[in-house]
C-alpha cells in the first residue's frame, strides 16, 4: 500500500508539471518581467546605488584608528650626555678630604625594542554640517532615480510581454483564417469538378479554383512560419522552454474593455506617474545636491582629534625606560586648502551643469507625453472604429459568400463570382483579426502612455 502511495503521488506531480499553463496578456507581461535582463540589471543598479546611500550615512560615523606596531632599531653606541666626566664620593657630609671617584662619560643606553599600541579619534565637525548632509541627499536622490528606472523597465517588460502576447494570439488567428479559406476552396474545387462532369462548367473553371486552392494553401504556409516566429519570439521574451506548451483561452473575440478616461485625464495621469519625469526630477535634485557638497571645499575644515598611546618604551617619558607607559592627547584642528577651490568650483559648475540639463529633458519629455498619450488615444479610438467596420464588413462577407454558393449551386452564379466571394471574405476576416489585436495593442500602449503600468511606483 505505501509504494501504491509513493507512486501514485508521483503520477500526480508528473502530471500537474505536464499540465499547460494558460497564458494571458497580464501572466504573459508578469513572466516577461521576471524573465528580463534589463529588468534584472536595473535592479542590480538600484541595490548599488542603496550600498551608495549606506557608504553616504556612514560618513556620519567619527574615524576611529587602531594600530599596533613592533620596531627593532640597530645597535649603536650612544654619544656622552656631557663633554666632561662626574667626580663622586660616598663620604658623609662634612668630611675632610673624602675620597672621590670619577664617573667618566655618562650616556644612555640605547632601547632597541619598542612595541607601541595607538587609538585615534576624529570627528570632522563642520562636515557634519557643510558636507555630509548634503551628500547623504545626493545619494538619497540617486537611489531615488534608480528605483524609479526600475519601475520604468519593468513597465516597458510588461508593454513588450503583453504585444509579443498579443501578436502570436495574430499569428495564430491567421492560421485559422487561412484553414479556413484552404477548407472553403477545397469544398469549391468539389463542386466545380462535380459541374465539370456533368459539363456544366468549363475545364478553365475548374483550373481557376485550382490554383485559388493552391493559393490557399501558399498563404496557410505562410500563416504558418509567421506563427512558429511569434511563438519564437514570445518564448524567448517569456524565458519558456519547448517543453512548455503554449495554450490560452483569451480568443479574438473576446470583449474589449472600455476606454473610460478621457485624453486630458490620460495625460494628467502620465504628467503623475511616469516613471521617467520623476526619474529626472531625481537626478536634477541630486546633482544639485552634489554642486552644494562641492561648493563646501570654499571654507575651512574644523575637527577634533583625540590620541591614546601605550607604548613601551613612551616618548613622553623621558629618559627613555622599557617599561609600558599610557599617555592620550586631545585637540581641535582647523585645516583649509585655498588650492582646492578652483577644482571645487568646477566640480559645482558640472553639477549645476547637470541638473539644468535634466531638468530641460524632463520638460521636453513632457511635451512628448503629450503627443504621445493624444496618439495612442487616437489609436485605441480609431482601432474601436475599426472593429465596428470590420464586424460588419465580416457579416456582410459571409452572408454574401453563402449567398454565391447557394446562387453556384443552382447554376446562378459564376466561378469567379465564388472566387471572388471567398477572395472577399478572406480579406474581411484578417482585417477582422487586424483590427481587434490592434485594438488591444492600442490600449496596452495608451496604458503605458498614460503611466498606469507604472501605478506600483516606488517614491
Amino acid at each position: 500500500m505505501a509504494l501504491l502511495s509513493r507512486v501514485s503521488v508521483l503520477l500526480a506531480l508528473i502530471g500537474r508539471q505536464g499540465a499547460a499553463e494558460e497564458l494571458t496578456a497580464e501572466s504573459a507581461a508578469d513572466r516577461a518581467v521576471q524573465a528580463s535582463y534589463d529588468v534584472a540589471a536595473a535592479r542590480s543598479t538600484e541595490r548599488a546605488a542603496q550600498a551608495g546611500v549606506d557608504q553616504a550615512s556612514d560618513a556620519f560615523l567619527p574615524r576611529i584608528g587602531v594600530s599596533a606596531t613592533y620596531t627593532r632599531l640597530s645597535d649603536f653606541t650612544p654619544s656622552p650626555l656631557f663633554p666632561f666626566g662626574i667626580v663622586a664620593t660616598n663620604a658623609p657630609a662634612g668630611t675632610v678630604s673624602p675620597p672621590s671617584v670619577s664617573t667618566g662619560p655618562v650616556s644612555i643606553a640605547p632601547i632597541l625594542d619598542m612595541y607601541s599600541l595607538d587609538a585615534t579619534l576624529t570627528v570632522p565637525i563642520t562636515d557634519y554640517f557643510l558636507r555630509l548632509p548634503r551628500g547623504l541627499e545626493a545619494a538619497k536622490r540617486g537611489r531615488d532615480a534608480a528605483d524609479l528606472d526600475t519601475v520604468l523597465v519593468e513597465a516597458r517588460a510588461r508593454l513588450a510581454g503583453k504585444i509579443a502576447f498579443y501578436e502570436w494570439i495574430r499569428a495564430s488567428a491567421y492560421v485559422d483564417a487561412a484553414k479556413q479559406s484552404v477548407t472553403e476552396q477545397a469544398a469549391h474545387l468539389t463542386e466545380v469538378t462535380s459541374q465539370v462532369n456533368q459539363a456544366n462548367a468549363s475545364r478553365a473553371d475548374a483550373l481557376r479554383v485550382e490554383s485559388a486552392v493552391a493559393g490557399a494553401e501558399a498563404t496557410l504556409a505562410e500563416a504558418n512560419a509567421q506563427r512558429a516566429t511569434a511563438e519564437v519570439r514570445l518564448r524567448t521574451l517569456l524565458h519558456l522552454r519547448d517543453s512548455e506548451p503554449l495554450t490560452t483561452r483569451d480568443a479574438v473575440s473576446a470583449a474589449l474593455e472600455p476606454v473610460l478616461q478621457s485624453q486630458s485625464a490620460s495625460r494628467d495621469d502620465a504628467y503623475r506617474t511616469r516613471a521617467e519625469l520623476r526619474e529626472l526630477d531625481a537626478a536634477a535634485s541630486a546633482a544639485r545636491e552634489e554642486a552644494s557638497a562641492a561648493r563646501a571645499t570654499y571654507v575651512p575644515t574644523v575637527g577634533a582629534f583625540a590620541t591614546a598611546v601605550y607604548a613601551n618604551p613612551n616618548t613622553r617619558y623621558f629618559p627613555l625606560e622599557p617599561a609600558w607607559h599610557a599617555t592620550w592627547a586631545a585637540g581641535v584642528a582647523l585645516t583649509w586648502s585655498p588650492t582646492d577651490i578652483p577644482g571645487a568650483r568646477a566640480r559645482a559648475a558640472e553639477s549645476d551643469a547637470r541638473s539644468n540639463a535634466f531638468v530641460a529633458r524632463r520638460d521636453a519629455l513632457r511635451d512628448a507625453i503629450m503627443v504621445e498619450v493624444a496618439q495612442f488615444f487616437e489609436a485605441v479610438r480609431a482601432a474601436d472604429e475599426r472593429v465596428a467596420a470590420t464586424d460588419k464588413q465580416l457579416e456582410s462577407a459571409t452572408e454574401a459568400y453563402r449567398i454565391t454558393r447557394s446562387l453556384f449551386a443552382n447554376a446562378r452564379a459564376t466561378t469567379s463570382n465564388v472566387l471572388d466571394a471567398e477572395t472577399e471574405v478572406a480579406r474581411a476576416r484578417l482585417a477582422w483579426v487586424n483590427a481587434r489585436i490592434d485594438a488591444r495593442v492600442a490600449r496596452a500602449q495608451l496604458d503605458h502612455a498614460a503611466g498606469r503600468d507604472q501605478s506600483a511606483a516606488r517614491h
